[in-house]
């Protein structure tokens, strides 16, 4: 019997082991050191800024019948200067060094009220489990899903590149790790992870966005 790629990635995420899931020390996405990031570029015409700001206490989960407990991060995204979106984000890191998401709650915005929650999900809602992020042992050739909650939310992740230099505003970083992201009917979009930081660049179709500022 063969075993495909995505068979196995599958395998790995329902069998995912949470001993310290808070302390997320992943070299790539070191979360537990994050404080707060902003992103700035633009997506087509858009002119866009990103915040994201790890936030203070834990949420917990349910994942193969264990209480898993995951940091919490707030990315807020502004599109030509107006808020466009509000989330948080769930992370845990496995044993594996993997960097977990464990779900997101989205609040969208126009002209200053909520509109919508589109994307939303929870592990353990709607038979969801945990999407990997980031591996925690990145080779070229790794293939996982960052998501995968059918109907709701569905993104296919490959590693691609883990050797690359990536200037931006908030300096040179060698080194990088970058990963492919493809939502079916939508353009791939890559980003790089510089190794101590995080993500330094996002490159969706027609755009560019490039960290400024990391603390």
């Amino acid at each position: 019997m063969n075993i495909t790629a995505a068979q196995t990635s599958e395998a790995n995420r329902q069998n995912l082991k949470f001993t310290h899931p808070t302390d997320i020390t992943n070299r790539f996405l070191p979360l537990g050191s994050l404080h707060r990031d902003i992103l700035e570029g633009n997506e087509g015409s858009k002119t866009m800024r990103i915040e994201r700001t790890m936030m203070p206490g834990t949420r917990e989960f349910s994942v193969n019948g264990r209480k898993v407990s995951a940091r919490i991060m707030e990315d807020r995204e502004f599109e030509n200067g107006k808020l466009f979106e509000v989330t948080l984000d769930y992370f845990a890191q496995a044993d594996s060094g993997a960097v977990c998401y464990m779900g997101e709650k989205v609040d969208q915005y126009k002209g200053g009220k909520i509109v919508g929650h589109e994307g939303a999900w929870m592990t353990g809602e709607h038979d969801a489990m945990p999407g990997i992020l980031f591996p925690g042992h990145p080779k070229i050739g790794d293939k996982f899903h960052s998501e995968n909650v059918p109907g709701i939310a569905v993104e296919s992740d490959e590693v691609v590149g883990v050797d690359e230099t990536v200037t931006v505003r908030a300096g040179t970083f060698r080194h990088c790790v970058k990963i492919k992201e493809v939502v079916a009917g939508e353009d791939p979009e890559f980003k790089y992870y510089a190794p101590g930081v995080g993500v330094v660049r996002e490159l969706p179709h027609g755009g560019d966005v490039q960290l400024v500022s990391h603390k």
